[in-house]
């Protein structure tokens, strides 16, 4: 862009931005001034101009002295301006008869809730006006020599807000080789997203790209696969701003011409022929599919995704997937029906080799989501269903030092807080599971439950009081932090220990689980 007075340069094509209205001007990422031809004209007539922190600021500096420039930039975890405050502020200056310019970073509708200020003015009766601009999607990776589309090595591009856990479209996405996959603010996310990749068939040798800071003179650019960009950017101690680009042309030097990506040919999705979908593991190595209950909180979906962690690295040899029963994604019978194949009718002498898949239920006793959910996805497949991981004497291990952990005394009463379950097999493990506690721990532990069985745990709390214990603990058999963390808290005990969580023997008893429904 040239340096010149915006407000006194050359004739640019007819575009009107009237009093009242909003335009909606897209930019550039980092250090490009980008503005199209008619958004330069419509930012020349704008008496109030609402900038963004990643858009193209630089323009700003070139405005006439008259012109109200409103700094509304996000950072993460300290918004200048919430959002709902951005679109009042648009409405708020239309309305007093402003010509206002909204100028973002990037493209308005691309992961930049320009739909929203749109609604947010429409709604409010304010005329707006939107102008394209260049996403940081596209553009980041290529200022950093990434294509996100090659002829015969990808031939789709799918673009991620990664804020959050994957879908099963991102994940889709990952796994197509066809497919270049770029995850927009991931870098604090990296190690979750990682993790989520692997544990759903992600091919581990997949090119990861990361450009910080992209076309800014503190440009850096780091190159890795799925399985070691978390170890990559955190020795270069990469941070915000920065693009992640997934896929083959993310390979380091794929554009050198020595290089073999760049030989790849082909007309179009043809070239890439491997399948989207995670491949069956050969019989040499049945898969082992942990299945969680699933939990809408992330502390609890960091928990499970760290003990199915500690899982594969016990097992370096096995393949390990995550599946849920409730809320989240995979489902249990997906995953299975991904990696196993349906079961022959006709059974032969042959089919005493191992099942295609295991799932191993990170669940503490029997009920309804292992005897209807996980026996219905296996039933049929040539999959196999192990039991859950309690009662076991490693479990009271486990829940002894979170007792310790939270503070508690030889002499606090102590009531084991379980889900609960219909089930009278299932209320059965967790009585077995009390008693075990009980001698791990050398004095009595009451069983209290927290739904479809009695007593409650609050129950069981008072009628400890009502025996005559100065404190009454609760140790908290949960495997991990989700809806049922603050119903143990309102039981009104003296202390509530943390959950199971992710501990090494927790890992070792859902491979024991494995081992034993392979007969090992």
């Amino acid at each position: 862009m040239p340096s010149t007075d915006l407000a006194h340069g050359d004739a640019l094509p007819t575009a009107v931005l009237d009093r009242g209205g909003v335009a909606l001007i897209g930019g550039g990422p980092g250090a490009l001034d980008l503005i199209t031809v008619r958004g330069l004209s419509l930012l020349r007539q704008a008496d109030v101009v609402i900038v963004d922190r990643l858009g193209p600021v630089g323009l700003t500096a070139l405005l006439g002295p008259e012109v109200e420039v409103i700094d509304v930039g996000k950072r993460p975890g300290a918004h200048t301006v919430r959002q709902d405050g951005i679109e009042e502020l648009l409405v708020r200056k239309a309305h007093a008869g402003h010509r206002v310019a909204r100028l973002k970073g990037g493209d308005p509708f691309v992961l930049g809730r320009g739909g929203e200020e749109v609604l947010a003015c429409r709604a409010a009766g304010v005329p707006v006006q939107v102008v394209p601009g260049v996403t940081s999607a596209i553009a980041g990776p290529t200022a950093g020599d990434v294509p996100v589309t090659h002829r015969g090595a990808a031939v789709a591009l799918h673009i991620v807000n990664a804020h959050g856990d994957l879908g099963p479209a991102d994940l889709a996405a990952l796994r197509d080789p066809g497919t270049t996959t770029v995850l927009m603010m991931g870098v604090e996310w990296l190690p979750r997203l990682v993790e989520q990749s692997l544990l759903n068939g992600v091919d581990p040798s997949t090119p990861v790209a990361i450009v910080q800071s992209a076309t800014l003179t503190d440009q850096r650019v780091v190159h890795g696969t799925l399985a070691t960009i978390e170890r990559v950017a955190a020795d270069a101690e990469i941070s915000h701003p920065a693009v992640i680009t997934v896929g083959r042309t993310a390979a380091a030097g794929f554009l050198d011409p020595s290089a073999s990506g760049t030989a790849l040919r082909g007309p179009g999705r043809e070239a890439p022929a491997e399948s989207a979908r995670p491949a069956a593991i050969a019989a040499s190595a049945p898969v082992l599919i942990g299945c969680a209950h699933g939990t809408r909180s992330r502390e609890g979906r960091d928990v499970v995704r760290a003990i199915l962690r500690r899982i594969g690295e016990l097992v370096p040899g096995i393949p390990v997937r995550e599946a849920y029963v409730d809320v989240q994604s995979p489902d249990v019978a997906d995953a299975v029906a991904d990696l196993s194949a349906p079961a022959p009718d006709v059974r032969t002498r042959e089919d005493d080799a191992a099942p295609a898949a295991v799932v191993v239920p990170l669940l503490l006793s029997t009920g309804f989501h292992v005897n209807q959910d996980i026996a219905a996805a296996v039933m049929g497949r040539d999959a196999a269903a192990g039991a859950p991981l309690g009662p076991d004497p490693r479990l009271a291990e486990v829940m002894a030092q979170r007792l310790a952990e939270a503070g508690t005394h030889s002499e606090d009463a102590v009531v084991m807080g379980v889900v609960g379950t219909r089930d009278p097999a299932g209320q059965a493990m967790a009585h077995e599971m009390g008693r075990v506690l009980a001698r791990r721990l050398g004095r009595e532990v009451s069983v209290g439950f927290l739904a479809a069985a009695s007593p409650t745990v609050a129950e069981a709390v008072a009628s400890r009081r009502a025996a005559g214990a100065r404190r009454v603990v609760v140790a908290n058999y949960l495997l991990a932090p989700g809806q049922f963390t603050s119903q143990l808290e309102d039981a009104d005990a003296d202390l509530v220990a943390a959950p199971l969580g992710d501990h090494p023997l927790i890992a070792e008893i859902a491979v024991d689980r494995y081992e034993a429904t392979l007969g090992a």
